[in-house]
């Protein structure tokens, strides 16, 4: 019932998740994804808003933002 905002990133990654329900999204998809036209990618954003999104899903038990080594992120409902 709580409204939680979202930065333009978080929602372009949320929305790629989304699409991607339950399956492993690669970390070199979604950079190009949301980062592709702004040239330049630091390689810690995508960990750094990966990390805020968590934050921001965390209150809800029933999602979870996972980490899949070495492969890129899942989200699980």
């Amino acid at each position: 019932s709580e409204k939680i905002s979202l930065t333009l990133k978080e929602a372009q990654l949320l929305s790629i998740f989304a699409a991607h329900l339950n399956q492993i999204v690669d970390r070199d998809y979604l950079k190009k994804e949301v980062w592709e036209n702004e040239g330049v990618i630091v390689g810690r954003s995508l960990d750094m808003f990966i990390s805020k999104l968590r934050k921001k899903l965390e209150q809800d038990p029933t999602v979870k933002l996972t980490n899949i080594h070495g492969k890129g992120y899942k989200l699980e409902v």
